[in-house]
Formats: C-alpha cells, sequence, structure tokens
C-alpha cells in the first residue's frame, strides 16, 4: 500500500517544487515575453501624422532646473521642485513670464518669435500659442 502512494506524493511534490524553482531562476518565457511586447508597444511611432501631432499637444512643456546638491531636476511643474535636494541652485528652462524683448508670438514650445510678419511664424515649434502686444 505505501509503494501505491509513493508515485502520487512524487507527482503532488514536482507540482509545488518546479514552478518555485523555475520563479527563483528569474525570467520565465512568459514574463520574457511579456517584457518584449512591452518593449515593442513603447518604442511604437504613431502610424499617422494626425497620431503624431495629437500627441505632442497632450504632451505639457517640461521645466528643469539644477538642484543645489548638483542633481537636475525635470518636471511638468516648479512647484517642489528639488524639494529633497537643498532647493533650485538654478533653472534651466526661462521662466514663463520671461518674455524677450521684441517678441510678437509664444510658440507651443515655450520658445519667443520675435518678427513682425505672421506668416510662418512658429512653423518649426508646433505653431502659435499666442500673439503679444506690441510693445512687449
Amino acid at each position: 500500500m505505501k509503494l501505491a502512494r509513493m508515485p502520487l506524493t512524487l507527482a503532488l511534490l514536482s507540482i509545488a517544487v518546479v514552478p518555485a524553482s523555475l520563479a527563483a531562476q528569474g525570467d520565465t518565457s512568459k514574463a520574457k515575453a511579456a517584457k518584449s511586447t512591452a518593449a515593442a508597444a513603447s518604442s511604437a511611432k504613431p502610424a499617422t501624422a494626425q497620431a503624431a501631432a495629437a500627441q505632442s499637444k497632450t504632451a505639457p512643456a517640461t521645466e528643469q532646473a539644477k538642484c543645489k546638491d548638483g542633481t537636475m531636476y525635470s518636471g511638468t511643474s516648479r512647484q517642489g521642485a528639488c524639494s529633497s535636494h537643498g532647493g533650485v541652485a538654478e533653472w534651466v528652462t526661462p521662466a514663463k513670464n520671461a518674455v524677450p524683448k521684441g517678441a510678437t508670438a509664444r510658440c507651443n514650445d515655450g520658445t519667443y518669435y520675435t518678427k513682425a510678419e505672421h506668416q510662418g511664424a512658429c512653423s518649426g515649434h508646433k505653431g502659435v500659442a499666442e500673439w503679444l502686444k506690441k510693445g512687449t
């Protein structure tokens, strides 16, 4: 009777041990496949120009600063920048209210246009975000 139970016990033990040993080895073939699929999806580019334009419109401008401890900060807001690094030593990106002298338009990428003609303004900078008042 003990011989009949032995194969059943070994079968149950192997079912419990094999998955544990595979997990200890690191990546299983399913995990590798999931990682490669995720990598392929993240590197995929938009298929059309409209999709690319929509993607660029939703991406907010980034703020960049050098922290007092020498590390760099990059984020969508200046609030809380370098808070755990001793504070901001200097901003790499200019303040939003720092308009260059003679600017006539602010482009969608944060740069400024200084010519008087409206045609072609900010053409390489994702278009015009706003026209500025004269004398700014």
